[in-house]
């Protein structure tokens, strides 16, 4: 039997795994707070609230009272946080300081007065654009009142690109589109004029630095009431008495943790199991008691916190929490995923220090990068893996990671026969994803064969995939169908080109590899990277059931929370089927992990039958 245990647990990839590979297993624990945040502080991105902000932290650094060298390092990194985040503030400030301000913030208050007085204007811009008026007109501040007209001139330009290209901006006898009933031909010359000083004083940049910078205020917040609270934890012997501690800390939230609901109805693990936020466990209750260790964080840089030696250099990031319950548990195995962007994230510094930790855990460790296309998903989604065995164990082989083969199904194969009529999209939806803008930028991607990745790192985004299905199977008549439901012929050349198995997918592009699943499907306002499917002549978007498939996950797993919220769960996921990978070779070089030899010859009946299933369709 394999003693498991898991951190940032999600859906319980890593559960499910060992049950569809007929594994005897238990849980020690699993913790996950499903994002229920009690700790940081909203900060408005706004100068003078962050300057405000930034004097208190100052005050309540100073106050903390270290009593361990531990704490005293703790400490130091919060000056060294707050040091940095200071000097962004001086350096973003200085930059606004150059702009003039009369310009950009007279031009905007034109427009914008212009606009809320058109008659047939959509009543959420209306209220929307009186606010951003009442906003600039009492920033009396020079630096916030540029900041904000900034903002409003991003926010305006936006609109206008929701319909039209931004290079069209101030000409001449075009005829500008409006969804929001924006007569833009009067405020086109304005606007070009307040976009151009935007671009020219790299306004996105200056707003973005300024979100940056009180995202990292609010993190502080949450840096030193995590303090207080270890303290507090410090003084409390009882594992037990620590755990209903932290219980309490979160009484009222407990229906907001989606992730926890989702996880309880679905694996046999008891409340005192389950714990709420990975800073607060100790490890050490759990030492000998723990096989295999599986978790993930999400990509942080650790440049904010001063040098990186070793392990304690980390301390106030969350890659810090994993390891600590690493060298606290001492499990026999982990398995640590991450976004392939950890490797790359401060020109290598973030990895450079992960797999320097790893090392001095004690453990002999590989890294890969794995594909989900490359294990029998149709999911173009590339992940960092680390699989550490203790140094004391004695491995039958070297551990090898596993290897690719061919993929035999396209996202066809996991699509349900039958699905709701609340998962096609209106008129409204489905112009938005088949906007040329979306299309030439390829944004979307109609009835492609497995899902395509974004480049950046999408680990909590995922804007989904959608499908076309066809009335019949008469090619003509399909593609009349098809084309009630696109803009134009300049749009339908990017789209009706013929696919395989009656598909039709955009040309000279690789729609045989899906994007991944993104946790915002469920949105359909900003353009993010889309797949569409379609169903008897309509677009509509994957279900959830869909995209539990696309990771693994079997029917049998039991979706209890919202779709938002399964969209989300989905998204955030390992793949199941690349972990089942993973630990066919865990257990080649150390089977004893398994322990019994009846789980070993299950392990063989298992490969012997996926070998044949897949040539076979998911039901």
């Amino acid at each position: 039997m394999i003693r498991l245990a898991t951190v940032f647990s999600g859906i319980g990839a890593i559960e499910h795994t060992l049950d569809r590979m007929e594994l005897d297993h238990e849980i020690v624990f699993a913790c996950d707070n499903g994002d229920v945040d009690i700790l940081s502080k909203k900060i408005d991105v706004d100068l003078d609230e962050i300057e405000g902000e930034l004097s208190v932290l100052e005050t309540m650094i100073h106050r903390i009272g270290a009593r361990t060298d531990e704490e005293k390092e703790y400490k130091s990194q919060l000056d060294t946080m707050l040091d940095a985040t200071k000097a962004e503030y001086i350096k973003v400030t200085d930059s606004i300081d150059r702009i003039a301000e009369k310009d950009c913030k007279e031009l905007i208050l034109s427009i914008l007065s212009r606009i809320v007085k058109m008659e047939d204007l959509k009543k959420a811009r209306l209220k929307e654009y009186t606010e951003f008026l009442k906003g600039l007109e009492k920033r009396k501040d020079r630096r916030t009142g540029i900041l904000t007209a900034f903002q409003c001139i991003l926010e305006v330009s936006n609109d206008f690109k929701k319909d039209n290209a931004i290079s069209d901006l101030g000409k001449e006898n075009i005829s500008y589109k409006s969804t929001d009933k924006i007569l833009w031909h009067e405020v086109s010359g304005d606007l070009k004029k307040a976009y151009d000083i935007l671009e020219e004083n790299k306004g996105k940049k200056v707003i973005k630095n300024v979100r940056d910078i009180s995202e990292r205020t609010g993190m502080l917040h949450e840096k030193i009431n995590t303090l207080h609270i270890l303290q507090e934890l410090a003084e409390i012997d009882d594992y037990t008495e620590k755990k209903e501690y932290v219980d309490r800390l979160y009484n009222g939230k407990e229906s907001q943790n989606k992730v926890k609901a989702s996880y309880m109805a679905n694996y046999k693990i008891s409340e005192d199991q389950f714990h709420w936020n990975v800073s607060f466990l100790d490890g050490k209750q759990y030492e000998g008691q723990v096989d295999l260790f599986v978790g993930g964080s999400p990509c942080q840089s650790f440049s904010l916190v001063g040098k990186q030696r070793g392990l304690a250099d980390t301390r106030g990031t969350l890659f810090y929490e994993y390891a600590r319950l690493v060298s606290e548990i001492k499990p026999k195995v982990f398995i640590y995923e991450n976004v392939k962007a950890l490797l790359s994230n401060d020109e290598g510094k973030t990895w450079e220090t992960v797999s320097r930790i790893f090392t001095d855990l004690n453990y002999t460790w590989e890294k890969m990068i794995l594909n989900a296309r490359d294990f029998g998903i149709p999911q173009n989604r590339e992940r960092v893996f680390v699989v550490g065995f203790r140094n004391d164990l004695l491995l039958e082989q070297e551990f090898m990671p596993p290897q690719p083969f061919p993929l035999e199904k396209t996202m066809q194969d996991f699509l349900l026969d039958n699905v709701s009529g609340r998962y096609y999209l209106p008129k409204k939806g489905v112009d938005f994803v088949t906007m040329e803008k979306n299309l030439t930028k390829r944004y979307t991607q109609i009835d492609g064969d497995v899902q395509l990745c974004q480049k950046r790192n999408q680990q909590f985004n995922w804007h989904g995939d959608f499908v076309f299905e066809e009335e019949n199977t008469d090619k003509e008549k399909t593609m009349e169908d098809l084309e009630k439901y696109f803009l134009s012929e300049k749009v339908r050349k990017y789209v009706l080109a013929t696919g395989t198995k009656n598909f039709y997918s955009r040309p000279e592009t690789d729609l045989e590899i899906a994007r991944p699943l993104l946790t915002t499907m469920h949105k359909m306002h900003r353009a993010g990277v889309d797949n569409y499917v379609t169903t008897e002549g309509r677009l509509r978007k994957l279900t959830p059931r869909e995209c539990l498939r696309l990771m693994g996950f079997c029917d049998s797993f039991q979706i209890v929370v919202s779709d938002t919220s399964a969209y989300q769960q989905a998204g955030n996921s390992i793949v199941v089927d690349v972990l089942i990978q993973i630990m066919k070779e865990i257990l080649k070089c150390y089977p004893k992990l398994a322990f019994s030899q009846e789980e070993a010859d299950a392990l063989k009946i298992y490969e012997e039958e996926t070998k044949e299933s897949r040539k076979g369709k998911v039901s």
